[in-house]
């Protein structure tokens, strides 16, 4: 436990410049297995998949990592749910949203993201959040979907979401930046950002644990 501790306050006495060059290093590896695996595994992902993943390498989109700082603009283009007046977030509502820009350096927003569309683990995750969080977490969570506005305020009102907003991302540009399209996979991921950062990330959340992880990644937070 002592040896756990002492890494922690090593790793918070890290600088900004420390960070990146320590995660550009994992990205340099990230690059070199794509490399090795695109030979070995060529028909694990569908046509579509296959797409979404050229076009995030050719927007030249590096994979993120705890420590690195938070895309913020991809967040304007989120769409708020809706049935009649579907509107993107924008910048006042960004800054609204990303606690920093409000200059809280002390709170976090948690954004859980699925790629898929009418995600069923999705939509499991978000009734057992609905049902087993607190409200201390439910109102710093947002979930990002592929589906649309419509869809998802249908979702929000016939199963009982109250608790927590959803955005419609369906051209997966804000997964595209968080790089949250999954590995060989769509799957579920995690991200909290703040103080201008991406504090946590859980990539291919398993519904089945989901909650116990939300818990344990918020508890982990020092802020």
């Amino acid at each position: 436990k002592k040896q756990r501790e002492m890494t922690s306050d090593v790793q918070k006495e890290k600088t900004r410049e420390e960070i990146k060059a320590e995660n550009d290093r994992k990205r340099f590896d990230d690059l070199l297995n794509r490399a090795s695996s695109t030979i070995q595994d060529t028909n694990y992902l569908t046509i579509e998949q296959e797409e979404e993943t050229a076009t995030a390498s050719y927007l030249g989109v590096d994979r993120l990592y705890e420590g690195d700082d938070a895309p913020t603009d991809v967040f304007c283009d989120l769409v708020r749910s809706s049935n009649t007046d579907p509107r993107i977030l924008g910048e006042p509502g960004m800054r609204r949203l990303l606690p920093w820009m409000k200059g809280d350096d002390k709170d976090f927003l948690m954004v859980i993201s699925d790629p898929r569309p009418k995600s069923v683990e999705l939509r499991r995750m978000m009734k057992s959040m609905q049902n087993s969080l607190p409200a201390s977490i439910t109102s710093r969570t947002i979930v990002v979907t592929s589906d649309s506005a419509l869809e998802n305020f249908k979702y929000m009102k016939k199963n009982g979401i109250t608790s927590f907003d959803l955005y419609s991302d369906e051209k997966r540009e804000w997964m595209r930046e968080y790089t949250a399209l999954g590995e060989k996979r769509w799957a579920m991921c995690l991200f909290i950002v703040a103080s201008g950062r991406v504090q946590r990330i859980v990539r291919e959340l398993d519904v089945d644990i989901g909650i116990n992880v939300l818990r344990k990644v918020v508890n982990s937070l020092n802020l």
